[in-house]
């Protein structure tokens, strides 16, 4: 009988435990017993392709009391908050002015009294939030 060689673990799970192997075989004989297809040439197609294009730097960062004003498909408009626009964008409506709100119930307890002011019910109705 041959002695056979002792097979180098898969996977070494820590520095104290016992190695990991399958079936006393290498990762070379493993990967040559289970071949995988190659990926078919929509997937390669794909961009961006490399990890360097994908990962750019940090994104600009959004305010958090930035709203922009959305109209919708019928007309109708609202508030919605400038992270929010690519979503509604995307449904159809369109972007308009961008305006910064630090106290946005301030802002709408001001548009109520302003529509309260004005004589009963108002010409435009107060924005109303909006999240996806």
């Amino acid at each position: 009988m041959t002695e056979s060689q002792p097979v180098a673990p898969i996977v070494d799970p820590s520095p104290t435990a016992a190695p990991i192997a399958l079936n006393n075989q290498s990762l070379q004989e493993l990967m040559t017993a289970h071949p995988a297809a190659a990926s078919p040439d929509e997937v390669l197609a794909l961009e961006p392709n490399r990890y360097e294009d994908a990962t750019s730097g940090p994104d600009e960062q959004i305010s958090q009391t930035a709203y922009v004003e959305m109209t919708k498909p019928d007309g109708t408009t609202f508030l919605s908050p400038k992270a929010n626009v690519p979503y509604y964008e995307w449904k159809g409506y369109t972007a308009g002015a961008e305006q910064d709100i630090p106290d946005f119930v301030g802002y709408l307890e001001d548009q109520a009294k302003k529509s309260a002011e004005g004589g009963g019910a108002a010409e435009t109705p107060p924005p109303e939030t909006a999240s996806p």
